[in-house]
């Protein structure tokens, strides 16, 4: 995959129309730096911080749609970590990875792999009956930011390539 970098702004326009509905301003994504969410890892920078790469706004983007499901940040502490350890391979097998949670154990399963998913057992072994599963598509999500992020009419300026 070419390696694209964006600037802050630019990421908060293509995660406002990944979520429409949520308002996105720049001292989140500092937010997100700061707390370990995002990490920026762009070879060029933009006023004075580095820019980032498609594979930097899957975390966020995973934090933001489990926020909007209603996911407490304490009980998916794990994700960004998770993620940024596996996003290169999340956009590489795309739709059918699955991240899943409950109470403070997530998991990440991969398609076509036969794996344990510590998150559903977690669930089931649970005794008290008001524990939350929760679990969504992040690879359909990484195939989401892709498509958002190579149109050409995002309404941001022209992407930067890395050197």
């Amino acid at each position: 995959m070419e390696q694209l970098e964006y600037s802050a702004i630019q990421i908060r326009g293509i995660l406002q129309e990944l979520f429409p509905h949520r308002r996105l301003v720049l001292s989140q994504f500092t937010f997100f730096n700061h707390s370990g969410v995002a990490r920026p890892t762009g070879s060029t920078f933009r006023r004075g911080r580095r820019c980032y790469r498609l594979e930097d706004l899957l975390p966020i983007a995973c934090i933001l749609a489990l926020k909007e499901e209603g996911i407490p940040y304490k009980n998916v502490e794990e994700v960004p970590l998770l993620i940024q350890q596996n996003a290169e391979r999340i956009f590489a097998c795309g739709s059918g990875c699955r991240l899943s949670g409950c109470g403070d154990t997530v998991t990440l399963t991969f398609p076509g792999e036969e794996t344990a998913n510590p998150a559903l057992l977690h669930y089931l072994e649970e005794e008290t009956p008001l524990m939350l599963f929760w679990g969504f598509d992040v690879g359909l999500l990484a195939e989401q930011l892709r498509a958002i992020a190579s149109r050409p009419a995002v309404g941001m300026p022209a992407l930067l390539r890395a050197a």
